[in-house]
């Protein structure tokens, strides 16, 4: 998909300026062919992440535009070598061909079902804006009960937090301290499922990782719901209770 053209234009002439804001809503009229008219420059703010707008490239999304060049997959493979040593006292040989051949050889090896969790605190604290830690046990304890041998790598902008948190958990790990915000996003989309807090970062974990998403309804997004939250990803209510979340389809 091509939503943007190069415009030669005389500098003589100035171009036009539009400006769209938007906080996660979807806007139909930009992947239409010609959306951008010529002689014109469109410029867009805010949060993005309807997933209306980009969904039907879902797999050129997740198989070719979202790589990780080999020396990132190597970092990465090797935080999942050493948890293994230390479980299992077995070394796996990864091939790393790619991000997806990787994803796909830890989903085969039959002792792990790995969990991804992103917690985002820092800014969100002051804001109010932060998941509960009954939230992040509530959503742990549904994939405890729905799935054998699961095991959770954490990623945050608070790992000291999440280090106190998750203590006592043996089958949760997180990310090294000396991991970058991409080596994060390209640990957790190797999961198979997710669970998620508030924010971008979050929202693109879920979406990459491609598996059943739990995400955290009371978030005071002021995203509208249907637009921003993937049809097949569950939610956590007050209650706790999992559930399907298909308010909208494509």
């Amino acid at each position: 998909m091509r939503m943007f053209k190069l415009i030669s234009k005389n500098i003589s002439d100035p171009m036009k300026k539009i400006t769209r804001d938007i906080i996660c809503q979807y806007i139909p009229e930009l992947i239409r062919p010609n959306a951008i008219v010529e002689g014109s420059i469109f410029e867009v703010k805010g949060f993005w992440q309807s997933y209306l707008h980009f969904d039907r490239y879902r797999d050129e999304l997740r198989n070719h535009l979202f790589v990780a060049r080999q020396p990132l997959l190597e970092k990465v493979s090797k935080l999942f070598i050493d948890i293994y040593e230390r479980l299992f006292d077995f070394k796996p040989q990864f091939s790393l061909e790619n991000h997806q051949s990787l994803k796909k050889q830890l989903a085969q090896l039959n002792w792990t079902t790995w969990i991804g969790i992103h917690v985002r605190r820092d800014d969100f604290i002051s804001l109010n804006y932060s998941s509960t830690d009954e939230y992040l046990f509530a959503a742990i304890d549904y994939y405890t009960l729905h799935y054998s041998n699961v095991h959770f790598i954490v990623a945050s902008d608070d790992k000291s937090y999440c280090k106190r948190l998750f203590r006592h958990r043996s089958n949760i790990y997180i990310t090294p301290s000396s991991f970058s915000m991409g080596d994060d996003l390209i640990t957790l989309s190797l999961c198979e499922h997710s669970i998620i807090t508030g924010g971008t970062f979050g929202w693109w974990t879920g979406y990459l990782a491609n598996g059943e998403v739990i995400y955290d309804k009371v978030y005071p997004s002021e995203c509208e719901r249907r637009e921003y939250y993937y049809p097949p990803w569950f939610l956590i209510d007050g209650k706790f209770r999992a559930r399907k979340n298909s308010n909208y389809t494509l």
